[in-house]
């Protein structure tokens, strides 16, 4: 507060397991009880379902939704650029009433996971890559945006296009600035395949809490800036129909006690095969975390590159698990699956789980796919989201990584969601229905 006098407010920021920040704001002279003290929330603010509401499943045990206190996060106190008023944010971490770490916080989840890594004296290095569209404000089914510069729109595939990314440079130039005023190492953004879809990306780092925080306020700032550019920024994971989708790609690379990378050298690269042979025995287990919403399975479509295979191979990009070209230093596994509408938080819980347990059982991934082969749609990965939860129901591993209780507590919330999706009558079925039947 003596670097930022100016400071007005203060907004209160805790991720929920949809990735989503909910939060409150509060003046700023209150920063200092909430360092001392933290701010109460609701216990089910962080497992909400996605439009944030309480799951009906939930209700007989946390109908009541009593209060736990959350603590702020050290290093997230940040100015808020976009602001309208002079505003800073801060995350919090939901905490049991004892003061340990609240098992459905995805922050908690999380930190299971590399606890089993700092036993073995490992610490994973991770880099997220995020794709997103620009849309016109308001318009459903959603518009691409036309160049803001008044030039004609570039339709179809653009990938790379600098002609049109520079359409969009003003904007693109302000979320980095944006980006950077709150601590986020962006070291790229391109324009991508889709009509007016872009790709940021964030540099690796071995601080994987950070990295997933930092994957959050991304997405945040991307939405804020665009918003102010009179722009809707999505993340959905599908939201055209003859379009690509969004994905959130995931590279990991491991470091031992001395900060050198496993997965260099000979050696090396037998730890990569085990790794990802962990990865690809646990896809299926971990596609409720991967496609966590029903629009995350129209996304699923091998004809506009998401994988839906569980295989693996060099340079490969129609492959769920890719070996990108890379020195040996920095020899590292490309995961393809998510699409941008996740949690950070639990699909890199649930990805170095699966790493953690090929290392640990030494898994044979099988065969490689070279960087020319196409895929053989046998084992798809499942297609649907009831499947892909009554799969993770079933799971051992993911249980014995992430814990029997947020599984069983998150199977209640999603399976609430998907029942009330379905139960929904869209557009689709008076256009098929009403008047032939």
């Amino acid at each position: 507060m003596k670097d930022n006098p100016d400071i007005e407010v203060v907004e209160v920021l805790i991720a929920d397991i949809n990735g989503i920040f909910r939060g409150k704001q509060m003046p700023a002279s209150g920063l200092k009880k909430l360092a001392k003290n933290g701010v109460p929330f609701p216990i089910t603010t962080t497992f909400l379902t996605t439009n944030g509401s309480n799951a009906e499943y939930t209700l007989d045990e946390y109908g009541s939704d009593p209060d736990r206190i959350c603590m702020p996060v050290p290093g997230t106190l940040k100015r808020v650029p976009w602001a309208s008023r002079p505003t800073a944010q801060i995350q919090v971490t939901m905490q049991n009433s004892d003061g340990t770490p609240f098992f459905m916080d995805p922050r908690a989840v999380l930190q299971r996971v590399l606890a089993r890594y700092a036993e073995k004296g490992l610490r994973p290095v991770i880099a997220l890559e995020y794709e997103f569209f620009l849309f016109d404000r308001g318009s459903i089914p959603p518009v691409p945006v036309s160049p803001p510069n008044g030039m004609a729109a570039a339709s179809g595939a653009n990938c790379y296009n600098m002609d049109v990314y520079y359409d969009f440079e003003g904007l693109m130039q302000e979320i980095e600035n944006d980006c950077r005023a709150q601590g986020l190492d962006v070291i790229g953004l391109v324009c991508e395949y889709g009509n007016g879809q872009f790709e940021v990306n964030l540099q690796h780092t071995s601080n994987v809490e950070k990295a997933c925080d930092d994957a959050l306020l991304l997405k945040r700032a991307v939405k804020a800036v665009a918003l102010k550019h009179g722009l809707l920024a999505s993340f959905m994971a599908k939201p055209i129909f003859d379009e690509v989708g969004n994905g959130l790609h995931a590279h990991v690379s491991v470091l031992d006690e001395d900060g050198n990378n496993i997965f260099a050298g000979e050696d090396g690269e037998e730890l990569l095969k085990h790794a990802v042979g962990g990865l690809l025995r646990t896809m299926p287990q971990a596609t409720a975390f991967f496609a966590p919403n029903a629009n995350s399975y129209r996304r699923f479509d091998p004809d506009w590159f998401a994988p839906v295979v569980p295989n693996w191979g060099e340079n490969n990009r129609r492959l769920s698990v890719r070996l990108p070209l890379s020195d040996e230093a920095n020899r590292r596994f490309e995961h393809r699956v998510c699409g941008a509408d996740v949690c950070p938080h639990l699909v890199v819980a649930a990805i170095l789980a699966g790493a953690f347990h090929g290392l640990r059982d030494e898994t044979d991934p099988g065969e490689p796919l070279g960087e020319f082969d196409l895929v053989d749609f046998d084992g798809v990965l499942p297609p649907r989201w009831r499947i892909a939860l009554d799969v993770l129901e079933k799971s051992k591993i993911m249980r014995r990584y992430l814990g029997d209780d947020f599984v069983d507590l998150y199977l209640q919330v999603r399976r609430s969601e998907e029942e009330e999706f379905h139960r929904q009558i869209s557009t689709a079925d008076y256009e098929q229905y009403l008047r032939i039947i």
